[in-house]
């Protein structure tokens, strides 16, 4: 249809039509040609959250929390701690304020999953969403010190229940996490134990020992682990190989 149509309108007109739409082609292209294209001179001037705190324009320093705050705060969570030990009171009080509207907000999120959980403890559903819900809760730093212990705690019973009599892998995984985090090495010693026993060939029960290892400054237990793990040919993600590469004392480690 498209060649009828072109061989029409040749027919009717002659070369005429084509000369004139080449002539728009070119006149199209010079525009085109002629549209300046910014260079990457603002990406130079991009830098971390971080580092923009720490100049001394306020105007800047306020104009950058009030962007944080209108887009998603609580993925800034510790950019805003560490707005809330700046040197500017206004910024100071934009971050505590949002902090504690983000902390507060968490908190009652919290109490839902606790309470749903103690109106039906058996239920499956309510204790994998209370677990993952605590877990994040713990992991983004909203509870610090002897509250985090026991909301840690907390998250070891559940985990625990979980696992119950099945053998899962992830979650035994964190569960001896957790347990490193709180201390307890002897009882994440026989938890990672068993993962690597049944799993031989995964990479986490391994990070997780060479993490014991480290926590204890054992440094006979670094070689030995890093000699099983090449000697039992466990495959390593390109995380797994940076820590690996890391006890090895190699340059190309993160």
């Amino acid at each position: 249809m498209c060649v009828l149509i072109l061989h029409t309108n040749r027919a009717l007109f002659g070369d005429d039509l084509l000369e004139k739409t080449l002539e728009k082609m070119h006149i199209n292209e010079e525009i085109h040609r002629s549209i300046l294209v910014p260079g990457n001179a603002d990406e130079e001037q991009v830098i971390p959250l971080e580092e923009a705190l720490l100049v001394n324009n306020p105007l800047q320093k306020r104009q950058l929390i009030l962007s944080v705050l209108t887009e998603a705060p609580t993925s800034y969570y510790h950019l805003l701690q560490q707005a809330r030990l700046n040197n500017d009171s206004e910024v100071v009080h934009y971050a505590s304020t949002a902090l504690a509207q983000i902390s507060k907000e968490a908190d009652l999120t919290l109490q839902q999953h606790e309470q749903q959980y103690a109106s039906d403890p058996d239920d499956p559903d309510i204790l994998c969403s209370y677990c993952d819900y605590l877990e994040s809760y713990i992991e983004s730093g909203y509870v610090q010190g002897r509250a985090a212990e026991i909301q840690q705690r907390q998250l070891e019973r559940l985990l625990k229940k979980r696992i119950g009599t099945r053998r899962d892998f992830t979650l035994g995984c964190k569960l001896a996490s957790v347990q490193l985090d709180l201390a307890e090495y002897d009882t994440a010693r026989q938890t990672i134990d068993a993962l690597s026993e049944r799993w031989p060939q995964r990479e986490e029960p391994w990070l997780l020992q060479l993490r014991i290892a480290a926590i204890l400054h054992n440094g006979t237990a670094i070689q030995d682990i890093l000699h099983k793990i090449k000697e039992q040919n466990v495959y390593l993600t390109s995380k797994g190989q940076e820590i690996v590469n890391f006890w090895y004392g190699k340059e190309d480690s993160k």
